[in-house]
């Protein structure tokens, strides 16, 4: 252990400046050819660690990258990471990577392309160093190219590797305090329609009925979804609708975020939500309602998740780094994970402000959480518990 430690001390400088390479090429998840630029770049990184790397394209998204390596032993590890970003073509040109008050600045660096470099850097150790982990244990890798549109193309690829993993690492960046994460409520989007019928708002309004005024009062209901007893949250955030002040608007729409613990909240709120939206508020319109969970809920106090909390903790032991976790109400592909195999989240730096102008990471996590990838997988080698059969 500590000789694959020293190396990483040693490469401190270079990692960060493979980080910046990352953040400096744009990957915004709908420029497929920035998407793949970067791809090409974690393409040629994992072969060079002796992965077999397998593109499997996309019409709409980039490549996703399926990287394998055979192990000695009956264990097999899969790690999960993405290299889209929210960030247009272009932001990198306005705002490049740069390093400033002990801080890494710039589009992605913390969502996730951090997470990104630490495991490449964790590997590399384990491969120069030949560790009982490299040597033992079979290594998958998804890096997938459209986690920002709630990964629709590369959730069965995830999960292929998944049903096939021992465990599950997701290099979603640390939260703002440090955490882990072992738990993540489930996730939807959700669309309402309304149509109605247009007509002039002052000469004739009796003749109209307005999609819009029928929208508020299902907006202003859904709301009262929200629930901090059950942990739910309904959020409309975006609504659309008519075309001039004077015309009573014919057709409405609202996309709809919904959060939840459990499959059977899921269940309820999605029910109660779809019969606030059909129930008709103004007479001549009507309602549609549309949408599904796309992350599955990843409760609390799975055993699986807790076994491989305990070996994190185990090796913040080991380096002098406390280690915490918590759940969250954001989604990520750990959500799909989990349901196939233990998981843990959370793997990459630590930092703060993603998809904003301010993202940042804290520099000196980025080699503190690549030492931690390392060395819990040393020991995850030595110390986790394949099941027989």
């Amino acid at each position: 252990m500590r000789e694959l430690l020293a190396r990483l001390d040693g490469w401190q400088g270079e990692q960060i400046e493979f980080l910046g390479r990352l953040v400096n090429h744009d990957s915004g998840t709908d420029d497929v050819l920035d998407v793949n630029r970067v791809g090409a770049i974690l393409a040629e990184r994992l072969a060079s660690l002796g992965f077999t790397v397998s593109r499997v394209a996309q019409e709409h998204f980039g490549d996703h990258l399926v990287a394998e390596k055979p192990g000695r032993g009956p264990r097999r590890f899969l790690f999960v990471g993405h290299f889209d970003t929210v960030f247009p073509s272009g932001t990198v040109k306005e705002r490049p990577f740069h390093v400033a008050g002990g801080r890494a600045y710039g589009p992605g660096v913390y969502d996730m392309k951090g997470g990104l470099t630490a495991l490449l850097y964790a590997l590399r150790a384990h491969r120069e160093t030949r560790s009982r982990a490299w040597d033992d244990v079979s290594i998958a890798i998804v890096f997938n190219s459209d986690e920002e549109r709630l990964s629709p193309t590369s959730r069965a690829v995830i999960e292929t590797q998944a049903r096939r993993a021992h465990s599950v690492g997701i290099l979603e960046p640390a939260r703002p305090g440090g955490e882990y994460v072992m738990a993540r409520k489930g996730a939807g989007v959700f669309r309402l329609e309304v149509t109605g019928k247009s007509s002039h708002a002052g000469l004739q309004p009796e003749l109209g009925a307005s999609a819009i005024w029928d929208l508020a009062q299902k907006v202003a209901e859904l709301h009262t979804l929200t629930s901090s007893d059950t942990g739910t949250t309904v959020n409309v955030g975006v609504i659309r609708g008519g075309t001039r002040p004077n015309v009573i608007a014919d057709r409405a729409a609202a996309d709809i975020d919904l959060r939840v613990w459990t499959t059977e909240e899921a269940a309820r709120a999605t029910a109660r939500m779809r019969e606030i939206c059909e129930r008709v508020r103004v007479p001549g319109t009507a309602g549609r309602f549309t949408g599904a969970i796309q992350f599955p809920p990843w409760p609390p106090g799975d055993p699986g998740t807790a076994r491989l909390l305990e070996i994190m903790q185990a090796t913040g032991r080991d380096l002098g780094v406390e280690v915490k976790a918590i759940a969250t109400g954001g989604g990520s592909d750990g959500n799909h994970t989990s349901q196939l195999a233990p998981t843990i989240d959370g793997l990459g730096p630590q930092g703060s402000r993603a998809h904003s102008e301010e993202e940042f990471i804290e520099l000196a996590t980025l080699l503190e959480r690549t030492k931690m990838i390392a060395g819990f997988l040393e020991r995850w080698a030595a110390e986790f518990e394949v099941p027989r059969g």
